[in-house]
């Protein structure tokens, strides 16, 4: 019988020893055994939020599936359902603008904040003027004209798809992007030229004016509380953030963050949407 000295020797010729060795370390550096609530006096984002006296919501997340900051502080209430119209609403929670868009076209807002969709374009800054305006979606063309010659052989085929998206880009100053799995960058468009808005790319919703929002300082360092079972364990930690006195933790992942509208301090989570700070 080997002895447990030959055993260990052994194990260090083999790689075995090397993989244990290796998530020894790997669990020893990273500590991934859960630990209590650093601060269980901080009360939670979600709870904070129900103080009136220092909270006053503008808007939640029910429907939605993102809140965007417009020009002249307007708000774009983008919808997670085709079939719920997206709105544009003031501070003030006046409706300014409620349409349903088709989700295969392009949603676009400009630097101006004038707006496109389904084809038309909305002007800013009350949106009532609008009138059609061209659209171009250079893949559903080119699908489009791949399905009228698919009767052609393979190289007839081909070569006519091909002259049709050369003439199709001509217009707008572009040529076929080749490799465009890895030039995606610099393949990608979507932008209004030639008084026509023109997508290449498969992202169908596009703004370029967005206020911005900034980070919250946190007062200490996130701490693993749990993990979460699933096909692969998640851990869950829970992060410490401070907006001047006042404290609260939420889920890492909830990334909360300030947003400056109508000249008050606002604070904004995916999760919970947008609350004015009183």
């Amino acid at each position: 019988m080997k002895t447990i000295s030959e055993i260990v020797y052994a194990m260090k010729k083999s790689s075995l020893f090397t993989v244990f060795a290796f998530c020894i370390t790997f669990m020893l550096a990273c500590n991934p055994f859960p630990k209590d609530d650093t601060h269980p006096d901080v009360p939670l984002l979600e709870d904070l939020l129900k103080d009136k006296s220092k909270f006053k919501r503008i808007v939640d997340m029910e429907n939605l599936n993102e809140i965007i900051i417009l020009k002249n502080d307007r708000i774009l209430l983008k919808p997670d359902n085709s079939n719920l119209p997206f709105k544009i609403i003031s501070l003030k929670n006046e409706l300014i603008l409620e349409e349903k868009y088709d989700w295969n076209l392009p949603f676009y807002i400009d630097k101006q904040g004038d707006l496109y969709f389904n084809r038309e374009k909305y002007y800013y800054p009350d949106y009532k003027k609008h009138e059609n305006f061209k659209t171009i979606v250079f893949q559903d063309s080119l699908n489009q004209k791949s399905e009228e010659v698919k009767n052609l052989n393979d190289s007839l085929g081909l070569k006519a798809l091909k002259d049709y998206e050369i003439e199709l880009l001509k217009p707008f100053d572009l040529a076929p992007c080749e490799y465009a799995i890895v030039n995606t960058e610099r393949c990608d468009v979507f932008e209004v030229r030639n008084n026509a808005l023109i997508v290449r790319q498969n992202e169908r919703f596009k703004i370029d004016f967005l206020k911005p929002k900034n980070d919250i300082p946190k007062f200490d360092d996130d701490v693993l509380i749990a993990w979460h079972n699933g096909k692969l364990p998640n851990p869950v930690y829970l992060a410490y953030y401070q907006i001047n006195n006042i404290k609260f933790k939420c889920d890492n992942m909830s990334y909360p963050k300030t947003i400056l509208i109508g000249g008050r301090m606002h604070i904004y989570t995916y999760g919970l949407g947008i609350y004015q700070i009183l």
